[in-house]
């Protein structure tokens, strides 16, 4: 037993001897926990391209984006959204707005402003070819115009056979027609759209004129062979026509006129309108004329507004009052009776089962004219037409309005609002006319 305690105080001695001052006891390990710093910091948005585009009303516009980064998560334009919309056919100012959010929620957003401007361009002047070589597109700058009957047309055989009815002009725009005949000195005017039609190859191989006869549409003519030809620096058609006028129509006995026709002449543009053309990005609608270096007080954008919208009547203010375009037509369901002998005063009646037009319209033609419109209701549709000339100054934007058969008999009309929508006119007496634009 003596020696069992006898090895256990050796033992004992033994470890303090190795826990002594020559093997000292380790420190604890101290871990110090990794400080994970916030990610506070937005990405930013870098446009490409510009922050503002300015592009034309018919123009294509395709977004260019955006690109996005952050200094944590890196590239992040992947993750880009965009917003808003452009409509390049409407004039207008549009947003569109890039946002961006990185992995930690931050987020930031940009915006580009694109501007649609009134398209400053005009259909082609100069177009020439033959129509049943051409799409329906190519067909209505081909045939736009004003065309002028030549007296040594094929009309004349016609004329001198039946001494009644001549054909004076046919202007097309891009939707519709204007026809003009001298009925034994009478000065007729009709108009209303036009159809192309086309072949299996998707040319144009007739034009159908329309002609509202106070009940429905129907087809007054068809135009075929249609060949435009430029001579000399001057643009000439060819085309047979034939005439369907209903005998409801009191122009009917001109449909001998009835045949082919040759030499019809394009009148010239108006200055403007080679000014607009010359400097325009549109292709095709330059003529070589020398009118490029015509200088002009007149703003394109204001010729363009003017002559590519049809304006439609919606109230008339005369005398400091103001009605709707159906009380200003009333007048067209009155009618008077006067005594035979010349003695007495008229009288003044309402047309039984009469209703007026419903719609009044006026269009400036690019060649200097106007055609004032009126359809609906129990009439035809009636047409007025004239010429028109910029008053070329500084000031107020002005023109005068000619009557088509009285060269003397004018107005001076005074634009008072212009834009895509809206067209308000002063005449001469004080009326003021407001039109919206179709």
């Amino acid at each position: 037993m003596k020696n069992f305690f006898y090895l256990l105080a050796v033992l004992f001695t033994s470890l303090i001897v190795s826990c002594s001052d020559d093997d000292p006891i380790p420190a604890p390990v101290v871990v110090t926990p990794e400080v994970v710093i916030p990610d506070t910091g937005a990405p930013t948005i870098t446009l490409v391209g510009s922050s503002t585009i300015n592009i034309e009303e018919g123009d294509s516009y395709t977004d260019a984006g955006a690109s996005a980064s952050d200094e944590v998560d890196g590239d992040i334009s992947s993750s880009i959204t965009t917003s808003g919309s452009v409509d390049a056919s409407t004039p207008g100012t549009y947003t569109l707005t890039y946002s961006v959010s990185d992995a930690a929620g931050n987020s930031v957003e940009l915006t580009r402003t694109i501007i649609v401007a009134v398209a400053t361009k005009i259909t082609a002047l100069a177009a020439t070819g033959r129509v049943s070589e051409q799409t329906p597109e190519q067909a209505r700058s081909t045939i736009n115009g004003k065309w002028n009957f030549p007296e040594s047309s094929a009309k004349s055989s016609y004329s001198s056979k039946l001494n009644t009815c001549e054909f004076d002009f046919i202007e097309f725009t891009d939707t519709t027609y204007f026809l003009a005949i001298d009925l034994e000195g009478e000065f007729i005017a009709v108009s209303g759209p036009y159809e192309l039609n086309e072949d299996s190859e998707g040319n144009v191989s007739s034009v159908d004129l329309y002609y509202y006869t106070g009940e429905i549409d129907v087809v007054i003519a068809t135009l075929t062979d249609i060949n435009v030809i430029e001579i000399n620096d001057e643009i000439e058609a060819s085309f047979t026509v034939n005439l369907t006028i209903p005998d409801t129509a009191d122009f009917d006995s001109c449909n001998e006129l009835s045949g082919t026709y040759s030499d019809v002449g394009k009148e010239e543009p108006m200055q403007q309108s080679y000014a607009v053309a010359n400097t325009s990005t549109s292709s095709d609608s330059t003529s070589d004329t020398g009118s490029d270096t015509f200088v002009s007080y007149i703003d394109p954008i204001i010729h363009v507004t003017l002559i590519n919208n049809t304006w439609s009547l919606q109230t008339v203010t005369e005398d400091g009052v103001t009605v709707t375009v159906a009380e200003a037509l009333e007048d067209f369901c009155y009618d008077e009776e006067c005594p035979d002998d010349g003695v007495g005063d008229c009288i003044e009646f309402t047309i039984e089962g009469c209703s007026p037009p419903t719609f009044a319209g006026v269009q400036f033609s690019a060649y200097g004219s106007y055609n004032l419109v009126f359809s609906g209701g129990t009439f035809p549709t009636e047409v007025e037409v004239g010429t028109w000339v910029w008053i070329d100054e500084p000031g107020p934007p002005r023109f005068y309005r000619i009557d088509g058969e009285y060269e003397d008999d004018y107005e001076i009309m005074t634009i008072l609002e212009l834009s895509d929508s809206k067209l308000t006119l002063e005449g001469g007496d004080g009326d003021i006319l407001y039109f919206n634009a179709l």
